[in-house]
């Protein structure tokens, strides 16, 4: 019988482990974690390092998030070496040790943990600081979980309860994940988690003072959205010595004053910024700027801007309205002669509800008309014949009349397309400030990451405790991502290259994101043919794509993992 007869064929993955292996060491993490994390109480050595089981965790939150119990089958499928485990390891893996790692991981200080990573990826990766951008948003929980949680380890869990829910789910409890970037890359460099009633106002203060700490001077500009715009706030960085931007809110008395200013008066605003329209690359987007004599009641400045895509939008968001409250106000007569609407007055009052409702008063005027519709009716009873008597009735109808107030809409017109941006840089000018503000949308895209790439809903977990361990671990894992992303983008402009082969059917791409750059290793597999004693014959790889190879050569990864020569 020949040896090969009583072979078998292990087939296990490698995928994208060599990339995001490169990542971790460059940052370091797993000491970091060996660092921060509390030996264990139980005085004998642990089977696994609970820093090894967190740092897995986060591969497996990066490559293809499961709930904790089917973490020992997708190990099962990839190289252990990769994941920097024993072969006999992996069969230790399970969802009760994973959950007693997150408790450890809990009990650390989760803020200094981040932070030396943080700094560990400033340094390798020289990022800039001078300009940080900060945003928060909703995690959303299914089931029920309790309204208090109990103090571990020292520390209060956030606490998951109801609030403002940012995905449109006020019937489910949240938790807020807050989250600020650089404008370089927008990598995440600070993170927060607060309990779900949690109002974004009552955080940028404790985060200016955090991110002041992490960059070693308050000589950085601070950028967030209107929550940022709250008078003690602005006082407050303004007094440390720091600088901010943030959108006015246009409830604010100035915003007010202004708007009521541009309807009336066509003030001098200049062409700032141009850009290519996505929805049409045929017409601009066009920004014009002008800075407002008077300043925010803080003594701040005050730019606005005029939007030739807001505009549009503006004006047919508008027409909508009107036009939903016209249908709905012209479906009020069907219910004329009820018994709530059969006086003019409710009929008026309830066509001004709906103007309301519609954002439309002082646009629409509305007036009641009442006319008669005659009709006839037989005198007497029987069967009518020709010479049966009738009598006209005059039957009263009431009308809605909707007219559109000409002067109304010109003058909102005239505002159309504005929104207010507030600052106490002196330096900053129209052009600059604008540029700063649009980098903002960077950072929403790093929590739609959160919540689209990586799943970070639902949570398998019903511990708070556990949940904002697990809740770290996708902050590293974000961060993780953007340096990989920021990384080959940059390479590509160091090489002069436009694009790369990452879409379905090798289309190009021209800003690959880490997704995209995972997904051109999945699936890549070692295979070794094994006697029946476990003795190794032959090892041997799935080819290595063209665009992977050119994404290892980009990113200085050896390919030998893969069983390439470098």
């Amino acid at each position: 019988m020949n040896a090969l007869d009583s072979c078998r064929l292990e087939s296990l993955e490698v995928g994208p482990l060599p990339v995001v292996n490169e990542l971790l060491e460059a940052l370091g993490i797993e000491a970091i974690l060996e660092r921060h994390l509390a030996p264990s109480r139980r005085g004998r050595p642990e089977q696994l390092p609970v820093a090894r089981v967190v740092r897995v965790l986060l591969e497996n939150v990066l490559l293809s998030r499961l709930p904790l119990y089917a973490m020992p089958q997708w190990l099962a499928g990839f190289v252990p070496q990769q994941l920097g485990l024993r072969p006999q390891e992996v069969r230790r893996f399970n969802d009760d040790r994973i959950g007693r790692s997150l408790d450890r991981l809990f009990a650390c200080d989760l803020g200094a943990l981040a932070t030396d990573v943080v700094v560990a990826a400033v340094r390798r990766y020289r990022l800039r600081l001078d300009q940080l951008h900060n945003d928060s948003t909703t995690v959303t929980f299914h089931g029920q979980y309790r309204s208090r949680s109990r103090t571990v380890a020292g520390k209060k869990p956030p606490e998951i309860t109801y609030g403002f829910n940012k995905d449109h789910r006020p019937d489910l409890k949240q938790l807020v994940f807050e989250l600020s970037t650089t404008a370089d890359g927008a990598v995440p460099i600070h993170f927060r988690v607060h309990d779900g009633n949690t109002s974004d106002d009552q955080t940028h203060r404790d985060t200016w003072r955090a991110l002041r700490d992490l960059v070693g001077s308050p000589h950085f500009l601070y950028v967030a959205d209107c929550k940022l715009a709250v008078s003690q706030t602005m006082r407050f960085i303004d007094q440390e010595g720091g600088s901010f931007l943030s959108v006015l809110p246009r409830s604010r008395a100035e915003a007010q004053g202004f708007l009521k200013l541009a309807s009336s008066d066509h003030l001098s605003f200049r062409e700032v910024r141009r850009d290519t329209d996505p929805r049409d690359r045929r017409r601009p987007i066009v920004y014009d700027g002008f800075e407002s004599p008077t300043r925010s009641s803080e003594g701040f400045r005050l730019l606005w801007y005029r939007s030739s895509q807001k505009l549009r939008d503006d004006q047919e968001n508008r027409a909508h309205r009107l036009a939903v409250a016209r249908m709905k106000i012209s479906q009020l007569e069907g219910r004329f002669g009820r018994a709530q609407l059969r006086q003019p007055d409710e009929a008026l009052a309830a066509a001004h509800k709906i103007l309301h409702e519609h954002d439309a008063v002082g646009f629409l005027n509305v007036r009641v008309e009442q006319r008669h519709d005659v009709s006839f009716a037989q005198v007497g009873p029987g069967r009518p014949g020709p010479h049966t008597p009738f009598e006209k009735i005059l039957v009263p109808r009431l009308l809605l009349m909707v007219e559109e107030n000409q002067q109304a809409l010109a003058a909102v017109a005239r505002t159309d397309g504005l929104f207010p941006l507030v600052t106490n840089s002196p330096s900053l000018t129209l052009e600059q400030a604008l540029a700063v503000y649009k980098h903002q949308p960077f950072l929403e895209k790093r929590h739609s990451q959160m919540k689209s790439v990586l799943d970070v809903a639902p949570v398998f977990l019903k511990s708070p405790p556990r949940v904002a361990a697990l809740l770290a671990i996708y902050f590293l894992t974000l961060l993780l991502s953007a340096l990989l992303e920021r990384q080959v983008r940059q390479r590509m402009r160091k090489h002069r290259i436009d694009h790369l082969p990452l879409y379905p059917e090798q289309r190009l791409c021209r800003a690959p994101t880490a997704e995209l750059v995972l997904d051109a290793f999945r699936g890549l597999r070692r295979h070794r043919l094994l006697g029946s004693d476990g003795q190794e014959f032959k090892t041997f790889f799935d080819p290595l794509p063209p665009v992977a190879r050119q994404l290892l050569d980009l990113l200085g990864i050896d390919p030998t993992p893969f069983g390439q020569h470098p």
